[in-house]
């Protein structure tokens, strides 16, 4: 079976559809707007006010719900939106190929179209992390600072494949196939909505472009100027010691994209520590928001 389409079948069995309905009925009904795009809409939440505003980016798989409770932490400090990239959550599906060039420059149009003004603090997790980078490096002038949580790695990709690595990029799944009274409602909302058709060919468009992706945020985005905060895991359950080593090293090597760049690791935390530690997230935040303002 192609990777692509196990990891699509993962995503169809990841929540018992029966547990969902009961447990997180209110969180899959849309508590934001929807703004439309030339080619399809787009879901979007903005809370709080005061800038500059914050604007998170997902990883891949992931959704804007699943970032509420470091969305409400920020709000009563400034503006946060979160939003669904096409396919995912409550947003429809969007033209390929779904590379960080195109993602950004659908969030642009999105933020533009509902009146959001830059610059912005970017938070981009995991493939996130390309989007966020892309961005600063191409439109400096639109981002006051980045909080890299966690991020994809350009370099990540060849030297996995060296180590016999089987998956072509650097995402932890294991939230994919979690049960789900393991998850928060907040998750167990994510993965339901993302268990959808259109949720499953957006994360395997996303993963079969990967790889160009990563080119695209190696040689158009080498360096950004502006303060930076890079936050990485602490371990990962069922990885081994040398490939931890190799994640560390290659998220430490990330703080070297920007002069003002700080390095955090989220002690205890796995990939998705938005999830298990949001408060790390959150103090990261508020510290550039501090040097900001």
């Amino acid at each position: 079976m192609n990777a692509c389409y196990a990891l699509g079948a993962a995503l169809l069995l990841a929540v018992p559809l029966g547990a969902a309905y009961a447990d997180i009925a209110e969180l899959v009904v849309p508590r934001g707007e929807f703004v439309g795009l030339d080619t399809h809409r787009l879901y979007y939440r903005c809370v709080g006010s005061g800038t500059p505003t914050v604007v998170i980016d997902a990883g891949l798989g992931g959704s804007a719900v699943e970032w509420t409770e470091v969305q409400d932490a920020l709000a009563p400090s400034t503006r946060v939106c979160t939003y669904d990239r096409a396919g995912y959550g409550w947003s429809d599906p969007g033209p390929s190929p779904r590379t960080a060039e195109r993602a950004v420059g659908e969030l642009r149009e999105l933020l533009a179209r509902a009146g959001e003004r830059p610059p912005y603090l970017l938070v981009g997790h995991s493939l996130g992390g390309f989007h966020a980078r892309y961005m600063a490096a191409r439109h400096p002038h639109e981002v006051a600072a980045l909080v890299l949580v966690e991020s994809s790695h350009p370099a990540a990709l060849p030297q996995l494949a060296a180590t016999g690595h089987t998956r072509r990029h650097a995402i932890d799944e294991a939230r994919l196939t979690a049960a789900a009274h393991a998850q928060s409602a907040h998750a167990q909302a994510a993965s339901y909505l993302n268990s959808r058709r259109k949720a499953v060919f957006a994360q395997m468009d996303e993963l079969a472009n990967f790889a160009r992706s990563a080119s695209l945020v190696r040689t158009g985005a080498p360096s950004v100027t502006a303060p930076l905060v890079v936050i990485a895991r602490d371990t990962a359950s069922g990885e081994d010691a040398a490939r931890e080593t190799q994640w560390r090293t290659l998220q430490k090597s990330l703080t070297a994209l920007s002069p003002r760049a700080r390095f955090v690791v989220a002690h205890g935390a796995g990939h998705d520590l938005h999830l298990s530690h949001p408060g790390v997230v959150v103090d990261a935040v508020r510290e550039l928001l501090t040097q900001l303002r």
